[in-house]
């Protein structure tokens, strides 16, 4: 795409809860010699304060043609703020081939690279730059932090400072029904998979480890596990490729026994001097959001010169939705992804709060 395109205003007109329109225009940055592609959505009727940036989670992404967050997106623009999306590498339209394992040093980076571009191009609002990040972007936005100091930064389902992947299965594994003994010898068999695969263990310890979950057939529909009884010459070359991708930033904690992605997190917190907005699902099966919770408290509450403000929402999933199981990967069409009662309230009123949308 040429640059000049950038410039071209695509005027697309969505109902919004208070402002009325929207104006959404093609974004494009360059990182590591790649063009990402994403879009700048802003008020038609209200002058914005801020550029917010979404940082999302773990996986790829379709924020331009899957509409994704598009609620959210037209919500915060209804509010007055900017809003800047953009796919990761190898998604939609950007460049490059999608990292799985990108590491979250890697992700910051990439975000920063947006925000030069924004300040650049001097779109509305960009005098004060803030972020909206969800699961793994709670290790994200801090790093960003470290670079770019923002003005503000809204914590969904945040993460504490180490790997959650037990966690989920421990939880969902209970929400299906497992006995608690089932569950444990399922956590168990994960935990020392993992412990090999993070410390340069071989394939073939690791799938003997893994073999208890491998054989479940819970497990494989649910967290997507093959049950290869023997090792192959190709699990064990994708095996070698995904230890080699997943270990290339971090440390395995030999206390807990889980892989941690930054080192010294909470001195990372420690230097977000901004207001905080940390929102949690209770019933979230992906994060402990209590250990999260705590490490706030312990690290952003302690701050003399920022604030920190936490909200929980019961009955209420991973992604700040109304639920039923609150398992992984439940289908929730029936409930119309319907987010938490007071979600969106709880953000503008905050929002409202620290001036960065008007009274």
């Amino acid at each position: 795409m040429i640059r000049s395109t950038i410039f071209i205003i695509l005027f697309i007109y969505t109902m919004l809860p208070a402002s009325g329109q929207v104006v959404s225009q093609p974004f494009e940055f360059q990182f590591e010699n790649k063009t990402l592609r994403g879009l700048i959505e802003k008020p038609l009727q209200i002058k914005s304060r801020a550029v917010v940036l979404i940082i999302p989670g773990y996986g790829k992404t379709n924020f331009v043609e899957g509409k994704w967050f598009s609620r959210l997106r037209n919500r915060l623009v209804s509010y007055g703020l900017t809003v800047c999306v953009w796919d990761k590498m190898g998604c939609g339209k950007s460049d490059g081939t999608f990292d799985i394992n990108q590491p979250v040093g890697n992700s910051a980076e990439e975000a920063l690279a947006a925000i030069r571009e924004i300040k650049k191009l001097k779109i509305p609002g960009s005098n004060k730059i803030g972020l909206w990040g969800v699961s793994r972007a709670g290790w994200i936005c801090p790093l960003i932090n470290q670079q770019f100091p923002v003005d503000f930064w809204i914590s969904v389902s945040g993460t504490d400072d180490k790997e959650n992947f037990g966690y989920l299965i421990k939880s969902n594994l209970l929400i299906v029904g497992k006995s608690e003994q089932e569950v444990d010898k399922l956590y168990q068999a994960w935990m020392k998979g993992h412990e090999i695969f993070c410390t340069q263990g071989s394939y073939e310890d690791c799938l003997r480890a893994v073999k208890p979950l491998m054989q479940d057939s819970t497990c494989r529909k649910l967290f997507g596990y093959k049950d290869e009884s023997e090792p192959t010459k190709e699990g064990k070359k994708k095996y070698l490729q995904n230890q080699k991708s997943y270990t290339r930033k971090g440390y395995f904690d030999v206390k807990s026994g889980l892989w941690v992605c930054i080192k010294d997190f909470d001195k990372v917190l420690l230097k977000v001097n901004c207001p905080v907005l940390a929102l949690f699902g209770e019933n979230d099966s992906q994060v402990d959001w209590r250990k999260t919770k705590k490490l706030y408290e312990q690290t952003l509450g302690k701050r003399t010169n920022a604030t920190l403000t936490i909200k929980t929402f019961k009955n209420c999933n991973h992604n700040l939705q109304v639920c039923r199981t609150c398992a992984y990967k439940e289908d929730l069409s029936a409930l119309r992804w319907q987010a938490c009662d007071g979600y969106y309230d709880a953000m503008k009123v905050w929002l409202k709060k620290h001036k960065f949308i008007p009274e």
